[in-house]
């Protein structure tokens, strides 16, 4: 059966060629019990032979739902961020929702404003998304104030002190994961290449980095930040070489970063790891072939999708029961250290690095 002729067959159609009403072939669509099992097989029989495809207009008018899910998202250039995407839109499709996305254009997060949410959230409510999925690289707290008593909604890597739904990776931990790491290896001067002010990303991680600094006695070196771009990191590096900083390895915080330093540390005469440890952030694919393949601290983006949308779905479901703040949620999963070939035992004289 061609295109064409699969987009023309009705539920009519249906209904004649199994033998059974319209209403009979609606409850089977919509996976209601009241139907013989004989008949149900006959009716899906008939659904396959004819090639159907129930109109999701159609099929909302019964259950009142849309199946449609809206998301709000930023940075979308961004790898962390565009894998959340498409794990979240991946997950959404395994339980029979499309999306709807909205992204906030905003050059510099610290731009994005609440009302910029909550405008995005009520154009999204106009075409009947059943939830909404917000990608929360900002401050959520006012934003959730104004969402709680509209549709069903969960945030993405927001802080686990929001009230209300979110499904997280453990930014802090990674960061101190990667610490923990390097002082394991004898480092005590640790450089750290923070991502962009307003990212509450990059503000978990330098979180995480300046709690082990503070618990293991490490020496406060100044913090450089970047863009979350190979060339800022690469910058950041440059600068605290020009600025006659002593440090045996360094912290990016994200594996882009992590590109731009290896680069500086090469123009610079500077061996990774024997000189200088390097280690990252959210395990890129490219970041197993870098030269050398980085250490860094893996995100599980697959799960953080398939989660988020298994928690929306039990509030879409449940949203009768009561006030969303009432089956706040907060699902925190932890990050993985991976390790690779830029980290390393420190010098054994760290007094070297003070010539850099």
């Amino acid at each position: 059966m061609s295109k064409s002729s699969a987009q023309s067959v009705t539920i009519h159609d249906v209904a004649r060629l199994s033998g059974v009403s319209y209403q009979t072939v609606s409850r089977v669509i919509n996976n209601q019990a009241n139907v013989a099992a004989p008949t149900r097989l006959r009716v899906q029989q008939a659904i396959e032979a004819l090639n159907y495809r129930p109109s999701i207009l159609a099929k909302s008018l019964v259950t009142r739902r849309s199946q449609l899910i809206g998301v709000i998202a930023h940075g979308m250039n961004q790898y962390g961020p565009s894998q959340i995407l498409q794990n979240v839109q991946e997950s959404a499709h395994s339980f029979g929702y499309e999306i709807m996305l909205t992204t906030l254009q905003q050059a510099d997060l610290e731009e994005v404003r609440e009302q910029d949410v909550l405008t995005a959230a009520l154009r999204l409510g106009q075409f009947g998304v059943d939830g909404l999925v917000l990608l929360t690289n900002y401050d959520a707290h006012d934003i959730v104030k104004g969402l709680r008593h509209n549709l069903p909604f969960v945030l993405i890597d927001a802080a686990a002190d929001v009230d209300g739904p979110t499904v997280s990776i453990d930014q802090f931990e990674g960061a101190a994961m990667a610490i923990r790491h390097l002082v394991s290896l004898g480092h005590r001067r640790i450089l750290q290449i923070t991502g962009p002010r307003g990212w509450s990303d990059a503000q978990l991680r330098r979180e995480g980095f300046a709690h082990v600094t503070r618990s293991e006695g490490l020496s406060a070196l100044p913090v450089y930040e970047g863009d979350w771009s190979a060339g800022s990191g690469f910058a950041a590096t440059q600068q605290a070489l020009a600025d006659g900083l002593a440090f045996t390895a360094v912290f990016a915080g994200n594996d882009q970063m992590a590109l731009g330093v290896l680069a500086a540390l090469a123009q610079a005469g500077l061996k990774v790891p024997q000189q200088v440890s390097v280690i990252g952030f959210d395990d890129t694919p490219e970041s197993a072939y870098y030269t050398p393949p980085l250490t860094t601290i893996n995100q599980n983006f697959a799960l953080l999708g398939r989660r988020s949308m298994e928690e929306l779905k039990r509030l879409i479901e449940h949203a009768p029961d009561g006030p969303l703040h009432q089956r706040v949620h907060h699902l925190i999963f932890q990050p993985q250290l991976v390790l690779r070939s830029t980290t390393a035992p420190a010098p054994v004289h760290e007094e070297m690095s003070s010539s850099f």
